[in-house]
């Protein structure tokens, strides 16, 4: 039979995992050794340093910083979060209260007077000196004393709204000597209230202005009123929505940093501390010296060539496994182990006759007229012998002769010419796949019929 020469290795990881688990002994002992080397050598460590004046003074000291510290910002997030409760409150009354974030932005009322104020100023060309021209000072006065709180609660009252919603319906402009009253409002009702509101304001003005700073009239040039659409409404309503998500969204994020803020505990000085920092540290050291004796068998794994399975044999050669049996024969082994070896689906040796049988049944289907047959391979001497005489009892006809190592035992080799056919016989973690290649070549070579392969496992 030809081996073949195109197999590309791949890991399997379910052999890669049993490698490991087989290795439950000295995992153990590994994390064992170094949990307690590392875990006691912290803990004597530790116990001393407790005991020394100069690491309790900075201990102590430490522990303070950190409390002055955790207490002002235990402080400050209790602050932030007064605050944006507060804040969020207002915002939620604003929105739910207020006239203009309450408005339809697609029915939209406004109100619009236009004012003109003359005064006496005339310009004299021929003097060098110039009366003084009042006129912005009077529109600055007007608009002053239509939006200032005082006047602006006056008419807050009058029509039954709360002063800081009205500041949002109303705008003075002045520009040369037009004075610009606007309102907007949710009905022609409430628009032409707040209207008559500012016109009597006006009137009231005018007159402490004649009086204080000169004489002026106030006539009208135009007033409009109807509803309209506006979009920039629409974005102002939104972004208040959007300020009080903003503001929920920080007040979630605060609370949670909150919950999370510790209080340092007090240096200890007791042994229980010191017990407890060793056990920290035994726990890290154990998954070290796991993690170590884990790393290694998987080096060991990938960079071997020993054999590990038959299925693995008879993937890289395509050779027929005539059987397999236990390495050590019907050996006593832990309950893991024999556990291992039932999940991997190994030979447990519980009934070795009935593997023999099975063993020689198989040669006798592959052998077809072959009737001389050599027993070599690479596995102890004494397996060979046992697999040669288990086929000699079971085999009528048949003539089994024990050969051996054919790549290092000179009388094996000189065996391999006179026989028809060649039975295998390997053993994990002994045979080697270089060695089962070579061996399969000088078969091939001397055109031997190669019955299959007797794994012990």
């Amino acid at each position: 039979m030809e081996s073949n020469n195109t197999y590309e290795q791949e890991i399997d990881l379910k052999d890669l995992m049993f490698a490991v688990l087989y290795r439950w002994r000295p995992i153990i002992a590994a994390a064992l050794i170094l949990a307690v080397l590392l875990g006691g050598y912290r803990a004597v460590s530790a116990y001393r340093s407790q005991n020394d004046a100069d690491v309790i003074a900075k201990a102590q000291k430490d522990y303070e910083d950190e409390l002055v510290l955790y207490q002002k910002n235990l402080e400050n997030s209790e602050r932030e979060i007064d605050n944006l409760v507060e804040s969020i409150e207002e915002q939620q009354k604003y929105l739910e209260e207020s006239t203009l974030m309450n408005m339809s932005p697609y029915d939209v009322w406004e109100a619009e007077t236009v004012l003109f104020v003359k005064t006496d100023y005339q310009i004299m060309p021929d003097k060098v000196y110039q009366n003084l021209n009042y006129t912005d000072t009077i529109l600055a006065t007007y608009r002053t004393a239509l939006t200032n709180l005082e006047f602006l609660a006056s008419v807050a009252d009058q029509i039954g709204m709360d002063e800081r919603y009205l500041e949002e319906l109303v705008t003075v402009t002045a520009v040369g000597n037009l004075l610009t009253l606007q309102v907007r409002g949710e009905n022609a009702a409430r628009v032409e209230g707040i209207m008559q509101a500012l016109l009597d304001g006006v009137e009231d003005t005018k007159r402490q202005i004649r009086s204080t700073i000169g004489e002026h009239t106030v006539s009208e040039v135009s007033s409009s009123q109807g509803s309209k659409v506006d979009l920039v409404l629409l974005d102002t309503q939104k972004t208040q929505s959007d300020r009080l998500k903003t503001l929920n969204d920080s007040l979630t994020s605060k609370r949670e940093a909150y919950e999370k803020l510790e209080e340092p505990e007090a240096p200890s000085t007791s042994s229980a501390a010191a017990v407890k920092s060793g056990l920290k540290y035994a726990v890290l050291g154990g998954v070290l010296g796991a993690f170590v004796v884990v790393f290694v068998v998987c080096v060991v794994f990938l960079m071997s060539d020993k054999l590990y399975s038959a299925k693995e044999l008879k993937n890289r050669y395509r050779v027929k496994i005539l059987g397999s049996l236990p390495a050590d024969g019907a050996k006593k082994e832990f309950v893991i182990d024999a556990w291992l070896r039932k999940m991997e689906g190994r030979a447990d040796g519980k009934n070795t006759d009935a593997e023999y049988g099975l063993i020689a049944a198989n040669v006798s289907n592959y052998a077809e007229d072959v009737k001389d047959i050599l027993v070599i391979g690479t596995a102890d001497g004494q397996k060979i012998s046992a697999i040669a005489d288990g086929l000699k009892s079971r085999l009528a006809g048949v003539k089994v002769t024990v050969g051996g190592d054919v790549l290092r035992d000179e009388q094996a080799l000189r065996k391999l010419p006179e026989c028809g056919g060649v039975v295998l016989v390997e053993q994990c973690s002994r045979s080697t796949y270089s060695d089962v290649a070579l061996e399969i070549e000088k078969a091939r070579d001397l055109q031997k019929t190669l019955v299959g392969c007797v794994v012990f496992e």
